[in-house]
């Protein structure tokens, strides 16, 4: 049943562009004249969390802006071949909307470290589609690599040794040395909940650190980079588990 009348109203479709194509394009042009001009503009920042805000307005000539309109918050990371993406807001985050006279702000986090944003208006019965310019968010990634925690199984008392690498990319995408720049330990013994850091060791410049802790108990381990004025912070995905015997 759906697919024949999807076929019938292809070919509806059809028909009518072969009768009438100057009419139907005619009739586009038409309704789109018709339509206010709208324009939109915005800035972007950042914070060392990956926290994103964003502000801006939407305009229009000759109309006003109501209160309501939703507008898309799009990223183009620089890695090649990605187009452009949706920034889909976090649970509890709403997407950008227009407060009347058609400005807006959008607070969520962002993933496009490097990457280029920009703010898309869909459009209505009364006012254009429009596109921003895009804006590049400046910010540096650094993350570590080469994190090692050994040994993964200790007898009490005895020693775990950390060690990593903390790499930055000024150059999009080209990591280099990150030296003078404090690395965070933290850990969690069995039956916690909090973390709590025991070492901050400064990477040197080749961007390594080293770290050595007395372990009495089974615990889990991790790194924090903290960022900072110009920097997103960096911690591993999962942390690292160690048992003592």
């Amino acid at each position: 049943m759906r697919k024949s009348l999807l076929l019938a109203s292809a070919a509806a479709v059809a028909a009518s562009l072969t009768l009438a194509p100057a009419t139907a394009n005619a009739a586009a042009t038409a309704q789109t004249a018709a339509k206010a001009p709208t324009k939109i503009t915005f800035k972007a920042s950042t914070t060392s969390s990956a926290q994103l805000t964003v502000t801006g307005r939407l305009t229009a000539t000759g109309a006003p802006v109501p209160a309501g309109l939703p507008l898309t918050l799009q990223c183009l990371a620089v890695v090649k071949g990605i187009p452009w993406f949706t920034i889909a807001p976090r649970k509890g985050v709403k997407a950008p909307v227009t407060r009347a006279g058609g400005a807006f702000t959008f607070k969520g986090t962002t993933g496009c470290a490097h990457g280029q944003f920009r703010v898309r208006f869909a459009g209505d019965a009364r006012l254009a589609p429009a596109t921003s310019a895009s804006v590049r968010d400046t910010r540096i990634n650094a993350m570590v690599t080469g994190w090692k925690v050994s040994p993964l199984k200790v007898r009490k008392g005895g020693y775990v040794s950390f060690s990593g690498t903390l790499k930055q990319d000024p150059t999009p995408g080209r990591y280099v040395a990150f030296k003078g720049q404090r690395v965070y330990l933290i850990v969690r013994y069995k039956g916690d909940r909090e973390w709590t850091w025991f070492a901050r060791p400064k990477t040197d410049a080749k961007g390594h650190f080293t770290a050595r802790w007395r372990l009495y108990k089974n615990a889990s381990f991790a790194y924090v980079y903290y960022g900072d004025k110009t920097h997103y912070y960096d911690s591993p995905l999962k942390a690292t588990y160690v048992s003592v015997r």
